[in-house]
């Protein structure tokens, strides 16, 4: 293929009139940012949250190692099984919780209840690996079924606070790229300026208080002013990036508006193309995205898949509670097959990802792909369903699946994991004891 002017056949399809969202071959010639300036390519984190419950007896394969049998719910990724890692058997020990908040803690590992009647929370892993791989014009962006926080985002900044999550495909794209239009570029700078001016008045301020203070709340305001000088960088990042100017590719062929806006698949499927397309251009290196809520909303497909199945039409809350259970009932099925199109959905990110040219290899071997969810069944977070996808040039080896022993394996093992390789210097996260050397070459 030439990679000057590539043709693939999502491109000829595209000619036909099939429906795509992102045509990528068209739109920066089917590399990365980073290969187009002939730069060293960046690590990247994706990291997506399955909503509730799982049809579990086809999700966990029957045997380990590499040789291991496909589990059903994981068919949609056959051709890509050399390419991620099934994990059982992790889960949040010290941080365990139960209910329909697991959202909550899925990448914190923090116990949110420590406090009857208040959630308290930390810093969740992406946004770790936030703060050390940028300079981007977004440290990182989470992605949700809609916008908002709580349950809603599995985003939390130093302080634990919710991250708001977007939900909506065109907000996504506007917030992704600096303006183009001369007049907004000054305004966006003029902006910039002030919010520089504001935090360094604040900054002195505060270090004048602070010889005022005892060493407990010596130790909180430091707290806060390192928060400032996280800021204070990601200013001068986004005003480097303004200068650089909005990266270019063809805008006209980004789809933003699903067919259905009350389809699940489209839904995910577009968040997933303009997830590429952030890493693409290196807007952001850093998403969560949860794939939908522990109740709700009652998309279209579940309808569908209650119809084939000969089951009861449910809403996603019921779904997850009812479809956990026995093998052989209708509700079972429900829940498999909104499992099998989550994976549909991870497969088709992932093709799209290898087909993007990268500095080396492609944007697929610097991506490190996260997803699962904290429930096998309804409330229960005993062991968390996960794939690990991906970074294959970041030192990630894949195609088996792992079991450990049930109840002994922190999932903070696995966070630090993938810290490690992103190349953060980070020597532990929450109950961590060490990293998972099984899925490292």
């Amino acid at each position: 293929m030439n990679p000057k002017n590539p043709i693939n056949r999502r491109t000829f399809l595209y000619g036909f009139g099939a429906t795509l969202a992102l045509p990528y071959l068209e739109i920066m010639g089917g590399s990365t940012h980073a290969a187009q300036a002939q730069q060293r390519e960046p690590r990247r984190l994706a990291c997506f949250y399955i909503p509730g419950a799982i049809a579990r007896h086809g999700w966990f394969p029957e045997d380990t190692g590499r040789n291991y049998t496909l589990a059903a719910s994981h068919r949609p990724l056959q051709r890509h099984r050399d390419d991620f890692t099934v994990i059982s058997n992790l889960l949040h020990i010290q941080g365990r919780i139960s209910g329909h908040v697991h959202p909550y803690n899925w990448l914190t590992g923090h116990n949110i209840n420590l406090n009857p009647g208040t959630i308290t929370n930390t810093v969740s892993m992406d946004q770790v690996a936030a703060r050390h791989l940028g300079p981007t014009w977004l440290p990182s962006l989470p992605l949700s079924f809609t916008s908002g926080v709580g349950t809603t985002t599995l985003s939390r900044n130093a302080l634990g606070v919710d991250i708001p999550a977007i939900g909506n495909h065109r907000t996504v794209f506007e917030r992704l790229f600096p303006p183009a239009a001369p007049d907004q570029l000054r305004a966006a700078q003029e902006r910039l300026a002030l919010n520089r001016s504001i935090l360094d008045t604040a900054g002195e301020g505060v270090r004048d208080f602070q010889r005022q203070l005892g060493q407990a709340d010596r130790r909180r305001l430091e707290q806060y002013l390192e928060s400032i000088r996280e800021v204070e960088r990601r200013l001068t990042d986004s005003d480097q990036i303004l200068r650089r100017g909005r990266p270019r590719f063809d805008e006209d062929r980004v789809r933003l508006d699903p067919e259905s806006r009350n389809s699940m698949r489209q839904h995910i499927e577009l968040m997933m193309d303009l997830i590429a397309l952030a890493f693409q251009t290196d807007m952001t290196r850093v998403v969560t995205h949860s794939l939908g809520g522990e109740g709700g909303p009652n998309y279209d497909e579940y309808r569908t898949w209650a119809m084939a199945a000969g089951a009861p039409v449910r809403g996603a809350h019921d779904v997850h509670h009812k479809g956990s259970g026995a093998v052989d009932s209708p509700d079972y099925r429900v829940l498999q097959s909104r499992d099998e199109m989550l994976c549909a959905c991870f497969a088709r990110l992932i093709e799209r990802l290898k087909d993007i040219r990268a500095s080396e290899g492609t944007l697929f071997d610097h991506t490190v792909l996260l997803f699962g969810g904290a429930q096998i069944s309804s409330h229960s977070g005993g062991s968390f369903p996960i794939i690990l996808a991906g970074g294959g040039r970041l030192g990630f080896r894949h195609g088996q699946h792992l079991r450990f022993p049930g109840g002994r394996k922190p999932m903070s093992d696995l966070y630090l994991t993938i810290l490690q390789q992103l190349g953060c210097p980070v020597r532990s996260f929450k109950e961590s004891a060490g990293p998972i050397a099984e899925v490292l070459a």
